[in-house]
């Protein structure tokens, strides 16, 4: 099996369309279908279904498309070091994040790892973790942080492996003009008087419910909790800020926003913590620049959870 039929195939897989795929590849569609029909007979599978006007994946090409990507990612990551002679200094590490995350363990570990490889680019994509998974499994991604409980309720867990990061303790953050700063003051505040301020989170993670007090779990349970769903902790913050709701964020980023103003926090609970880990696709081979990367962010979130203040 040669790397140019792999590639071939993914491209055909990738744009649906010999045609589009032949000139992609700067190919004959003739030379196309041979490279392709040569691959088939080393497999002895059918790899597309062709009519006229489409062209199908068959149940084999959906299982070897991820390994052909795999291999595709490793000759790419191999020539790429080997052409550079960067030793990981050089090149594009494409980083999904969860919100809590991203500010600041993210974006002060981008900070670190640009004075160390300033020639190297990073792309942050945010959103819903579900759907960063999906993109770390069909390859448009290195490496997902997030929280691990969303990894291990995934439909491709089996396909993922994790490493865990420190836990960093969650705190309330609200403006300190509002009502429940004086509640806390007084250590009059409940449960219940705190389920019924609205708040701004992203969407909770399936362990939320287990970490919550029985009214908020309640509230989670019934969608009245949160009153503002946000999937950045930056916007969140910005609502907090406005005195329109509270919200739960990573104590560096809490002891952050008190600096700049306009915020005050409060501890949670013990055992309201970060829960998140850094994400990479099993057997995929990453390379030098993208094994720096997650070192700067193993890093940097070991000294968030020394020290806060840091953040």
């Amino acid at each position: 099996m040669e790397i140019r039929h792999l590639r071939h195939f993914e491209a055909v897989f990738r744009l649906g369309s010999f045609v589009r795929a032949a000139e992609d590849m700067g190919l004959t569609q003739s030379a196309l279908s041979r490279s392709v029909k040569t691959l088939e007979d080393e497999l002895g599978e059918r790899l597309f279904d062709r009519t006229t006007h489409d062209v199908s994946p068959t149940p084999v090409a959906e299982k070897l498309i991820r390994h052909a990507m795999d291999v595709l990612g490793a000759m790419s990551a191999f020539r790429e070091e080997a052409l550079t002679g960067s030793e990981g200094s050089e090149g594009l590490v494409r980083v999904g994040a969860g919100p809590y995350p991203a500010q600041p363990l993210l974006t002060s570990a981008i900070v670190q790892f640009a004075e160390q490889a300033p020639k190297a680019r990073v792309v942050v994509s945010m959103g819903r973790s579900a759907n960063l998974l999906d993109g770390l499994v069909q390859r448009d991604l290195d490496l997902v942080v997030c929280d691990v409980s969303k990894y291990a309720q995934s439909a491709y867990a089996d396909e993922i492996s994790v490493l865990r990061l420190p836990p960093e303790q969650l705190v309330v953050v609200y403006a300190p003009e509002h009502d429940i700063g004086r509640e806390f003051e007084g250590g009059s505040l409940t449960t219940e008087r705190l389920a019924a301020v609205p708040w701004a989170l992203p969407t909770p993670s399936p362990a939320a419910a287990t970490l919550l007090a029985p009214p908020l779990a309640q509230a989670l349970k019934t969608g009245q909790f949160p009153a503002y769903r946000v999937e950045t902790t930056a916007a969140c913050m910005d609502l907090v800020r406005a005195g329109i709701a509270v919200s739960v964020v990573p104590i560096s980023l809490a002891r952050q926003a008190k600096a700049y103003g306009g915020v005050s926090f409060r501890s949670l609970n013990r055992v309201s913590a970060t829960n998140d880990g850094i994400h990479f696709l099993k057997g995929k081979t990453q390379s030098a620049l993208v094994r720096r990367f997650v070192e700067a962010v193993r890093r940097r979130a070991q000294e968030l959870v020394e020290d806060p203040a840091r953040g």
